[in-house]
């Protein structure tokens, strides 16, 4: 589907077998937005979401899954979008958002912690523009649209 040659990392299309390393990536992942509260509800909120959701992961060979990607195919939704710390800046969130802007042909949706300074100005680099903000002080969304 996606190789990265350079880095050793592929993408392809997420299987039964990933839910329990995505799980992981996901839950150490939310370590790092301590705005968001307690992980059991996003937790609960991916489990839910990829039965029903088109879904890649990047993997490396010794590393196993190094990023995974959920989308909402009706809509070029991004729900999830995750990097393992260790393999952040090495293209594979670009990649795996060039993989579903290819499925679906035309521009993607996500939503970003507005806390998230790291994540926005990683959009923002690769061309991504605000559309709305929504929620409080402690819970604000960004939402983007990808070029």
């Amino acid at each position: 589907m996606y190789v990265h040659p350079g880095a050793g990392w592929h993408i392809r299309e997420f299987e039964r077998r990933d839910y329990r390393p995505c799980y992981q990536l996901f839950r150490d992942c939310l370590k790092e937005f301590p705005w968001r509260g307690p992980a059991a509800p996003y937790l609960r909120q991916l489990f839910n979401s990829l039965p029903t959701a088109r879904a890649w992961v990047a993997e490396e060979p010794q590393a196993g899954v190094v990023g995974f990607m959920t989308m909402r195919p009706q809509s070029g939704y991004v729900d999830h979008l995750f990097v393992d710390r260790d393999w952040r800046l090495c293209g594979v969130g670009r990649g795996l958002l060039q993989v579903g802007r290819e499925e679906m042909d035309q521009p993607l949706l996500l939503d970003v912690d507005a806390q998230n300074l790291a994540a926005r100005k990683a959009y923002e680099a690769l061309g991504w523009r605000v559309m709305a903000r929504t929620g409080d002080d402690n819970r604000e969304q960004i939402r983007l649209i990808g070029p």
